[in-house]
């Protein structure tokens, strides 16, 4: 049988904050999560009386947040062992 190990590993949190996207699946990842979350916020805004700028920079917001913020926890999930601390 199979022994399972069960490894604690410390993640380098500014590393996997700070770093830029490095290759074409977090860049595409990050650019289509941007796209999506941008038309979802702008939507209701593009109707409201609220200058076109203004509408854009309130939906740009939490659009880079929230991407951003996503293309982190993949980070943490699937690429564990680029991040640890040594």
């Amino acid at each position: 049988m199979k022994a399972d190990v069960n490894m604690k590993v410390k993640i380098d949190i500014t590393k996997i904050f700070f770093t830029p996207p490095s290759n074409m699946f977090e860049r595409i990842a990050l650019f289509l999560t941007i796209l999506v979350t941008f038309i979802m916020f702008f939507g209701p805004l593009a109707f409201s009386k609220m200058s076109p700028v203004e509408a854009i920079i309130t939906a740009a917001v939490p659009s880079l947040t929230m991407s951003w913020a996503w293309l982190v926890l993949l980070r943490s999930i699937f690429r564990k062992r680029d991040f640890c601390k040594k």
